[in-house]
C-alpha cells in the first residue's frame, strides 16, 4: 500500500520497503509499505523562498544607502548575483525534494528528509488532531498543494507534505482522516475506486418495464469554472455556512477593532513619515526605509478579507470540513471530538442583524493558527445554531439555544452568575460573569463587543487558584482553567464562590474525561500480551 501523490522517479529509494526501524509496522506488512516523493516541480515553488530570504537579508539594513548609491551597473551586478542565487536556490531546493520522501500506513503518516544528517518526523494515528490541504497563490497557480497533518503536543506539532498535485492532495487527506479513525487504508483506496462504464454487467443494467433496453445515465453537468475557483472543492456533507462577500465586507467595516486598527496603523505611518523629513529632509532613501513599516497595514486588511473570503463549511462523517481563502487557499477539517474550547465574538456593530464569530480550541492546532481555529468568521443566527449544534456539547439547559442567546444580549447585570465582589473593580462587575451550567462553564466578558468563552467541563485538564495581598483587599481570586492547548484565566471571582468552584471543576478534571472517553482507549499492549498468555495457559 502506498501513499497517494505522484509516481516517483524511478530508482531503488522509490519503491525499497521500509526497515523496522523506519516504520512501526513489521512483517510482511511493512514490506508492503513504500514511500513516495512529492511532485518533481516542488523545488520551484519552494527554492523562491530562499531567494527572498537572501534578498531581505542583504537589503534589510542597507536598503537607503543601496538607493543612494544606485547605478545602471550595480543594478546589473546586483540582478546577476540574484540569477545566481536563484540557480543555488533552485539546485538546493532540488537535492532536498530529492531525499524527502512520505508514506501512510494503518499505524500513521511518516516523512524523511536529510541529506546527511537523515531525520525522520512520524504522527502516530492516534495523535492526529486535523488535516488541512494549504494552497499558497505560486502552488495554486501550478495545480499543487500542502497537506498539514496536525498532531496533539503544542502549537509547532505538525508534519508537512509538500508539494504534491491538487487531486492527490485530497485523496491523501481523505486516507490520513481515515488512518486516524483507525480505518484501514486499503480500505478507502477500494472505496475511492471509480467503476467504469464497461465494467458493469448485464445484471446491472436492467432493460425498463416496457421491455426496452435500458436509457443511458445523462451526462452530468460540467461544474462551474468559477465557483470552483471562489468556492473551492469542499461540495461533500451537509451545508452549515456560506459567507458572501457582500456580508464579509460589511462584518469589517463594522467591526471597531478592525477600523481602529485601521486608523491608528494611517495616523502611525504619517507621524513616522513627517518626523523622517522633519529630521533629515525629504529623501527617496527615507522613503523606502519606511516601505515595511507602510505595507503591513494594507497586509493586515488582505489577511482579514482573506481569512473569510469564500468561506464554507460543511459537516461531514470526518468532523467539520472548511474551505477558505482568495489568492492563497487552504481547506481545514476539525473532528468534533477534538474541541476543547469556544470563543463566540459579538461587536456592538453587528448586533442588529444578528452576526457572530466563533473560534475553537483544538489540541495541536496553536492559537496562532488563526485560520483553522476560526470555524465561523461572520454567521447568522441560523449558521451559529447549526455551527454550534454539530460541534459543542449540550449546555444541559431545556432550551441551549435560547440560554446562548440571552447570553450574547442580555446585559451582563441582568445575568445570574458570578461577578466581581468590590465596587472597585467596576469594569468587571459591569461586563464580566461566569456561569456554571451542568454541560459547560461560560464566561461573559466585553464592553462594546461582547464575547462568550465556553469550556465544556469533561474537557478540563487542570484548575488553579491564584491569590495576593491586592485580591484579598478586595475579596476576591483569580481561578485559571486549563485544556489541552490553552489556559483560560477567570479573574475578579469572590473568594467563597471561587473555592467552590474550584472544587467543582477539579473534581470534573479527575472524574468526568476519564469516564466519557473510556469507549475510545486503545486496550494496553501488556494487556492484550497478558489475555493471550491466559487464553494459552486455560487450553493446556
Amino acid at each position: 500500500m502506498t501513499a497517494p501523490g505522484t509516481e516517483p522517479t524511478a530508482g531503488p529509494s522509490d519503491e525499497s520497503p521500509t526497515g523496522p526501524d523506519e516504520n512501526p509496522a513489521t512483517g510482511s506488512e511493512a514490506a508492503t509499505i513504500a514511500h513516495r516523493r512529492t511532485h518533481p516541480i516542488t523545488p520551484l515553488v519552494t527554492g523562491w523562498k530562499i531567494v527572498v530570504g537572501i534578498v531581505a537579508v542583504l537589503t534589510a539594513q542597507n536598503i537607503a544607502r543601496l538607493a543612494g548609491d544606485f547605478t545602471w551597473g550595480r543594478a546589473l551586478a546586483a540582478l546577476g548575483i540574484l540569477v545566481v542565487a536563484v540557480v543555488i536556490a533552485v539546485v538546493a531546493s532540488a537535492l532536498s525534494w530529492w531525499f524527502t520522501t512520505y508514506a501512510v500506513d494503518e499505524s500513521g503518516v511518516a516523512l524523511h528528509k536529510g541529506l546527511l544528517s537523515k531525520s525522520r518526523e512520524f504522527a502516530p494515528r492516534e495523535k492526529i488532531e486535523s488535516v488541512t490541504v494549504e494552497r499558497p497563490f505560486l502552488a495554486r497557480l501550478l495545480g499543487l498543494s500542502k497537506v498539514r497533518v496536525e498532531v496533539a503536543g503544542g502549537g509547532e506539532s505538525y508534519l508537512d507534505i509538500e508539494y504534491v498535485r491538487a487531486a492527490d492532495a485530497e485523496e491523501l487527506r481523505t486516507r490520513i482522516l481515515a488512518v486516524a479513525a483507525g480505518v484501514d487504508p486499503r480500505q478507502v483506496d477500494a472505496a475511492s475506486t471509480p467503476t467504469a462504464p464497461g465494467d458493469l454487467t448485464d445484471a446491472d443494467q436492467e432493460p425498463s418495464a416496457d421491455g426496452a433496453p435500458p436509457a443511458s445515465a445523462p451526462p452530468a453537468s460540467a461544474p462551474d469554472p468559477l465557483r470552483k475557483l471562489l468556492k473551492g472543492e469542499v461540495e461533500d456533507g451537509e451545508l452549515i455556512a456560506e459567507i458572501p462577500t457582500q456580508r464579509l465586507v460589511h462584518s469589517l467595516v463594522r467591526d471597531a477593532d478592525f477600523l481602529l486598527s485601521i486608523v491608528f496603523g494611517i495616523i502611525g505611518g504619517i507621524v513616522a513619515i513627517g518626523l523622517g523629513i522633519w529630521q533629515d529632509g525629504f529623501a527617496f532613501a527615507s522613503l523606502i526605509a519606511l516601505l515595511p513599516a507602510l505595507i503591513a497595514l494594507p497586509k493586515y486588511v488582505f489577511g482579514r478579507i482573506e481569512g473569510g473570503w469564500g468561506f464554507v463549511s460543511r459537516i461531514t462523517d470526518r468532523g467539520l470540513r472548511m474551505r477558505r481563502g482568495l489568492l492563497n487557499t487552504r481547506t481545514d477539517n476539525i473532528a468534533t471530538g477534538r474541541i476543547q474550547r469556544f470563543a463566540l465574538k459579538r461587536p456592538l456593530l453587528w448586533r442588529s442583524p444578528g452576526w457572530t464569530s466563533v473560534s475553537v480550541t483544538v489540541a495541536g492546532i496553536g492559537d496562532d493558527s488563526n485560520e483553522a481555529s476560526n470555524v465561523l468568521p461572520v454567521g447568522t443566527r441560523e449558521e451559529l445554531w447549526l455551527t454550534l449544534g454539530h460541534l459543542a456539547p449540550t449546555l444541559g439547559t431545556a432550551d441551549d439555544m435560547a440560554t446562548l442567546e440571552h447570553l450574547l444580549t442580555a446585559p451582563a447585570r441582568d445575568i445570574d452568575g458570578l461577578r466581581a465582589p468590590h465596587r472597585l473593580q467596576w469594569y468587571s462587575r459591569r461586563t464580566q460573569v461566569v456561569v456554571l451550567l451542568p454541560g459547560v462553564l461560560i464566561q461573559r466578558h466585553g464592553l462594546l463587543a461582547r464575547k462568550l468563552v465556553i469550556i465544556p467541563r469533561d474537557r478540563i485538564q487542570q484548575v488553579a487558584i491564584e491569590d495576593d495581598p491586592f485580591a484579598r483587599r478586595l475579596r476576591s481570586l483569580d481561578l485559571k482553567v486549563g485544556v489541552a492547548g490553552h489556559t483560560e484565566t477567570i479573574g475578579d471571582l469572590p473568594r467563597e464562590a471561587a473555592r467552590h468552584l474550584h472544587a467543582v471543576l477539579a473534581h470534573d478534571a479527575a472524574t468526568s474525561r476519564r469516564y466519557s472517553d473510556r469507549s475510545t482507549w486503545r486496550e494496553p499492549a501488556l494487556a492484550l500480551s497478558a489475555s493471550s498468555g491466559a487464553g494459552q495457559e486455560t487450553g493446556r
